[in-house]
């Protein structure tokens, strides 16, 4: 993973190619970890509540908060 310092060292030496290549990098390392944090938090709301209702029939009927 490259980081800030790897974009800042490319420019100073004048390799635009090296900087856009070590942005890119970066960028999609921030980027997939953020979504990964937020994945998790989606689905830990999946599992933390439910509620059960009976409908009279005898059925219960769940539904997930």
């Amino acid at each position: 993973m490259a980081e800030t310092k790897d974009i800042i060292d490319a420019l100073s030496d004048g390799d635009n190619l090296g900087a856009e290549k070590a942005f890119k990098d970066t960028i999609q390392s921030k980027v997939a970890d953020a979504l990964e944090t937020k994945r998790k938090e989606v689905a830990n709301t999946f599992v933390k509540s439910s509620v059960t209702q009976d409908e009279g029939d005898g059925e219960e009927v769940w539904f997930f908060l």
